[in-house]
């Protein structure tokens, strides 16, 4: 004998749909939560160690985004828009006009004391500007495709550190900024990526991955050592913690955090990470770690001397997070997070993060 079929269902399509969506917001609800978050000193609820304050839109801004800056007398964000062509200019979280012409400039950096902004490019150009015109003060060539990248200030000196060249040719290069002409150089080996200047003593740490190597340099004697490091062949950041004596960098894939004593270059840590990770920061008030990379941000935090932990993996959204920039305001700590070619009508986003205790 033959069973009967079962009558198809009458619940209606929308539903599902509905259903469908509020599953989804959950889901991704829940893989946006911190992993350990921290506990609020005031009502005991758990809150996150980073929150979205605002999303900063660069309409017709297209391309890979590379170091920001930040005016600290102005309190604007400088977007370098490497991509793009152009450094954009946000103040009070909206952008209010752009540096262009530029051959894919790779970092901003603002010279308190002297009211200046230097912008690198991938062509060889330092460009040093007015900070208050943005008009063009001087040009410096470091030689066609030098791959002028990377920028330190040591305000107390007035000396701009600037990183470029490849191969044999790769140097960090030493510029008066209040003559703005170049006062010597430090020859590496190779092109250099992220460098960290010490505060405390005379030595600057500079990320070598195409020896799989740090340079320490001494900036009295001009000596530089090299510290092999094992397996760091394609990272391009570095960030110090200068009291606790560690350096941390990040690899692009696969995605891992690696710490590193600055007394003798000994690896103590190694942790999974997100991919693409091209910025990190050390927030020396929490022993925090940010990495921000492939549409994440992973957040570390030192536990002990040599052990470190994650406890928040914040999701972004795909494209986002590789460049960033951390810093202390007056009223709040926060972490610009670049999102290239997102915007529905065409461009791009910034977002701030405020950091929580």
């Amino acid at each position: 004998m033959l069973s009967k079929r079962k009558a198809p269902s009458r619940f209606p399509t929308f539903l599902f749909g509905l259903f469908f969506t509020l599953a989804s917001a959950f889901a991704v609800s829940a893989v946006c939560q911190p992993l350990q978050p921290a506990a609020s000193a005031q009502d005991g609820r758990a809150v996150p160690p980073l929150s979205l304050r605002s999303r900063i839109a660069l309409p017709g801004v297209y391309g890979r985004m590379d170091h920001f800056g930040w005016d600290s007398k102005r309190a604007i964000l400088l977007v370098t828009a490497l991509g793009n062509n152009s450094v954009e200019i946000v103040d009070q979280w909206k952008r209010v006009g752009a540096i262009t012409g530029l051959e894919h400039p790779q970092a901003s950096q603002y010279l308190p004391g002297l009211d200046r902004l230097a912008v690198s490019s991938q062509s060889g150009k330092l460009r040093i500007y007015d900070a208050a015109s943005y008009s063009l003060v001087k040009t410096l060539d470091f030689g066609t495709d030098a791959d002028a990248d990377n920028m330190r200030y040591d305000s107390a000196t007035k000396l701009l550190y600037v990183g470029y060249g490849d191969g044999r040719h790769g140097a960090i290069a030493v510029i008066d900024a209040a003559t703005m002409e170049r006062v010597t150089e430090y020859g590496l080996g190779s092109h250099p990526e992220s460098f960290q200047l010490g505060h405390d003593g005379s030595r600057i740490f500079v990320n070598l991955p195409d020896q799989e190597a740090f340079a320490v340099i001494d900036r009295n004697t001009g000596r530089v050592t090299k510290w092999p490091i094992a397996g760091n062949t394609n990272s391009h950041t570095l960030a110090f913690d200068e009291a606790g004596h560690r350096l941390f960098t990040a690899a692009l894939q696969p995605g891992q955090l690696t710490v590193v004593d600055s007394d003798g270059g000994a690896i103590v840590a190694k942790l999974p990470c997100v991919l693409g990770v091209d910025d990190l920061w050390y927030d020396a008030a929490r022993k925090r770690i940010y990495a921000t990379g492939a549409g994440w941000i992973d957040v570390f935090e030192q536990r002990e001397a040599d052990h470190y932990a994650a406890i928040a993996a914040i999701a972004v959204g795909p494209g986002a997070g590789s460049t960033s920039l951390h810093l202390k305001s007056r009223t709040q700590d926060g972490l610009y997070l670049s999102w290239p070619n997102m915007l529905p009508q065409g461009g791009s986003e910034v977002l701030l993060y405020y950091v929580n205790d």
